[in-house]
């Protein structure tokens, strides 16, 4: 079978290969078909890389997937351009038999009729006040504004809070759930993203103390404003403190990422600018741009890293560097609000790369698939983890 002539045989085949209906006549024709193309027929030249590749990439939003057996540690992020190649024909080639076929319209109907739309997270939070009452936060907007009297969104719209209750006498706690974020800026002007499933409480006295101190659950990006108040006859700059249990990050300069997540392994300070003090009992170390501190127990330990990866999430990103499938499946399963089962032995395989959080389940779990390491079911909000 000549393959390069024959698309539309070999995209029926991989629609029946994606739903587990393809003979072993037909997946032996589509190895045989993906392994006729060459690897120097897809070289990259100056100017003249291959459309399809080209296509290949965009498609797959720049997710470069490479498995690495018993080597976690030389993780590699290779273009391969054969692999983006294929990609694309497929995409394009399936599109076109599905529309032609009309296949598509039953595979969506079918789907809808038995299975959850699994969307991807968005601006949700919860503000709760000393009082009890909870506030649940307009979904359109982009964000909180506290000060000391009044509360309101960044695009200026109040909301109303009874007049007795003014804001710089309680504590405040904003909580984000399963598959939300949410922006806030503090009455010191500070600004704060939570990750999904994160929490942030502010003390009745964070607006007047000398201490700024907050407490943290989950994950939070942090861009701290200078704030200065008279503090023993002087005017002096106010510490900005934030606690995660009996940890604490002591802010020295700006920019920093916190990750705390009770089912991860320790607290993750990773710094942009500035610096930071993390502690622990009697423990302390500061850490410069570009390093993250790694608090277990009483053991804080510390390494240069990439801090794009460590703030990925905000920028609206998953970005992962030879991490095991666990810990991928944590970071889609809070984004996604989704229950994560594994089913038989869990692959020791690494992987890494990038896709936008924007994209719906099924394209992320997709992109898994593709290395051949990892495959997925989808049963109501469960995905189901099988090698």
């Amino acid at each position: 079978m000549d393959f390069r002539q024959d698309n539309r045989s070999i995209t029926e085949i991989a629609y029946k290969r994606l739903q587990g209906t393809a003979s072993d006549e037909e997946i032996e024709i589509y190895e045989r078909w993906y392994a006729s193309f060459k690897d120097e027929e897809l070289e990259l030249g100056e100017g003249d890389v291959d459309a399809t590749s080209q296509l290949g990439a965009g498609l797959y939003s720049k997710l470069m997937l490479k498995v690495s057996k018993e080597q976690p540690k030389k993780t590699s992020y290779i273009i391969h351009l054969k692999w983006f190649a294929a990609a694309a024909v497929l995409v394009l080639g399936m599109a076109y038999w599905l529309y032609q076929s009309n296949a598509l319209n039953k595979l969506l109907n079918n789907q809808s009729a038995r299975q959850v739309q699994i969307v991807p997270g968005k601006a949700k939070a919860t503000l709760k006040l000393a009082n009890g009452r909870s506030i649940l936060l307009q979904e359109n907007e982009d964000g909180l504004v506290i000060d000391s009297k009044s509360l309101k969104y960044t695009d200026g719209t109040g909301i109303v809070i009874p007049e007795n209750q003014l804001l710089n006498r309680q504590e405040m706690i904003l909580s984000t759930p399963k598959g939300g974020t949410y922006q806030v800026v503090l009455p010191d002007g500070s600004k704060v993203w939570l990750n999904a499933l994160s929490s942030i409480k502010l003390p009745a006295d964070f607006a007047s103390a000398f201490e700024r101190h907050v407490e943290l659950s989950g994950e939070a990006y942090f861009e701290v404003a200078k704030s200065k108040i008279r503090y023993q006859g002087s005017q002096k700059r106010r510490p900005f403190l934030v606690s995660v249990g009996n940890r604490t990050v002591e802010v020295l300069g700006t920019h920093f990422n916190i990750k705390s997540y009770a089912e991860e392994k320790g607290v993750k300070t990773t710094l942009l600018e500035g610096s930071v003090r993390v502690g622990t009992g009697n423990k302390y170390k500061v850490i410069s741009p570009g390093q993250q501190a790694l608090v277990t127990n009483d053991n804080i330990s510390t390494s240069t890293v990439d801090v794009e990866e460590a703030v990925a999430w905000k920028n609206g990103n998953f970005q992962f560097a030879d991490e095991d499938i666990q810990h991928v499946m944590l970071d889609i399963a809070r984004w996604y609000n989704v229950e994560v089962v594994y089913q038989g032995a869990v692959t020791k395989e690494r992987f890494g790369g990038t896709i936008s959080r924007n994209k719906p389940i099924t394209e992320v779990l997709a992109s898994l698939e593709e290395t051949g390491a990892v495959h997925f079911k989808i049963e109501g909000r469960s995905v189901i983890v099988m090698r």
